[in-house]
């Protein structure tokens, strides 16, 4: 039998459960085989700065491997082909690999799963991307939670240290002589073709990058990340978000760092910053958990009423949003950082998201696509669960009635206008009164400030205060039939 430990989003040596369990299982005469599989559909669905990241990151990986005489095999096309040739190849195959939660990947692993058993195979699959294993945390009916703060209060209630204990994973373990180099659709290296397409992105791949991120964080960002995170002008929040998805991180490292800082707090409102940190990723956490058992949510609302709803698809209003020139400064900027560096702050995120969903009533399906096409740090559970959140449509979301006011948020977020002149740099000689509403000035003054309104910057695209009541008479359609 050929043993295959299959990588998928944990690319790490370190702190990886279902490595540690192969390792140990292999450390005998075993052959065995470690495989990344590149399914280029998949690919199609990824920005270049994405792309990039994980070419550096499974290049770190490569090399990791090398240095204990180990290969990363990487393999082209559909996992179940992919298997299927394995086996014809192999004969029997025992496959260990990481849980993955995402409905599409769930399907995948189900067929990859029934091609390995019927040739007397074996899967030996273990959780690693969440904290707990889905469905672990269930209100005292013994359903999902629906609702954040009471899934938090169980979470912490039961949160134990074994939640986050290092898992010691050895390569010296196994013998390099036992390795098999299988021959199927093999990449000769990972950098190649199409997916080198620019030379440097806004985050790097790569272990050791997440955990300077994370070691960082620790000593001079986490205790004052309850009073900085919403301020996208600054360094406010971790930036691991592309780590814990792509697995260079593990989400017991994070909590495991966060729960050191805790212990070693002396100040209240350390304790209190870090908490926060620890809140948000049990929000990750929870939307993980509504993916598993909601898989309907790749294409329909939580909240299936408002599937009803008449949202509007104007091509026209979507590229001003998507290019970042609607007239509304907060959002524009926040576009124009998606678009040039593949992230965006999560404050930022909300209030564009919100703007699509509720300023311009165009469907949340559509921006959560424009999102997964254009962010390294994609999450499909956070991204459907922050697109329906701001929407309205989904899981403990904000109420339709209460709709960001994109002038207020970027005043109390970005008063002085730092963030909005760092991306819209045709408004960095206003001053903070006209910063966020560049439309107040009158003519004198948008010559003196060298910013005519739909010449060098376009003039807000809908009235705000106007489609509010419009959006508010739409949702109450539904809510009260």
């Amino acid at each position: 039998m050929l043993f295959i430990y299959w990588f998928r989003k944990d690319l790490r040596l370190e702190d990886n459960r279902g490595l540690s369990e192969f390792l140990s299982k292999v450390s005998g005469s075993c052959k065995f085989s470690l495989i990344y599989i590149k399914n280029e559909n998949t690919f199609n669905y990824f920005g270049e700065k994405r792309i990039l990241f994980l070419n550096n990151t499974l290049s770190e990986l490569e090399a990791g491997l090398t240095s204990y005489n180990l290969h990363l095999q990487l393999i082209r096309g559909k996992s179940t082909d992919v298997f299927n040739s394995l086996i014809n190849k192999y004969g029997q195959i025992s496959l260990y690999y990481n849980k993955q939660i995402e409905p599409y990947c769930i399907k995948r692993d189900r067929l990859v799963k029934e091609i390995v058993e019927s040739k007397n195979g074996m899967i030996c699959d273990f959780n690693d991307s969440t904290i707990f294993e889905p469905g672990e945390i269930k209100n005292d009916s013994g359903e999902q939670y629906k609702v954040y703060t009471p899934f938090k209060k169980n979470a912490l209630n039961r949160l134990e240290k074994n939640h986050y204990v290092n898992v010691k994973t050895d390569l010296n373990l196994i013998d390099s002589g036992n390795e098999v180099i299988v021959e199927i659709n093999t990449d000769s290296e990972i950098k190649t073709g199409k997916y080198e397409l620019i030379e440097k992105s806004y985050f790097s791949g790569g272990r050791k990058e997440g955990l300077s991120l994370l070691k960082d964080f620790y000593t001079t960002g986490i205790s004052e990340y309850k009073i900085k995170r919403d301020i996208p002008s600054v360094n406010g929040t971790s930036r691991l978000s592309a780590h814990l998805h792509f697995g260079t991180v593990s989400i017991r490292e994070a909590l495991r760092t966060a729960v050191t800082a805790l212990e070693k707090s002396k100040k209240e409102s350390d304790a209190a910053g870090i908490q926060t940190w620890i809140n948000e990723l049990l929000w990750r956490e929870f939307y993980y958990h509504i993916t598993y058992f909601n898989p309907q949510l790749i294409s329909e609302s939580f909240r299936k009423e408002y599937d009803g709803l008449k949202w509007s698809y104007n091509e026209i209003h979507f590229d001003k949003w998507s290019k970042g020139i609607t007239g509304y400064p907060i959002v524009d900027a926040g576009m124009r950082q998606l678009n040039s560096e593949g992230w965006l702050h999560n404050r930022v995120r909300m209030i564009v998201a919100m703007f699509l969903t509720k300023d311009l009533f165009i469907d949340w399906r559509l921006g959560e696509k424009y999102f997964a096409e254009k962010l390294i740090d994609l999450d499909f559970a956070s991204n459907n669960g922050g697109w329906q959140w701001c929407a309205s449509t989904g899981v403990d979301a904000q109420p339709y009635f209460r709709i960001f006011n994109p002038y207020l948020q970027s005043k109390k977020f970005d008063p002085d206008g730092s963030y909005i002149k760092k991306y819209i740099p045709e408004l960095k000689d206003l001053p903070p009164e006209y910063v966020h509403e560049p439309d107040l000035m009158n003519e004198s003054e948008q010559r003196k400030f060298n910013v005519i309104i739909d010449k060098d910057y376009p003039r807000r695209m809908v009235d705000h205060s106007k489609v509010r009541d419009n959006v508010i008479s739409e949702f109450k359609k539904i809510s009260y039939n």
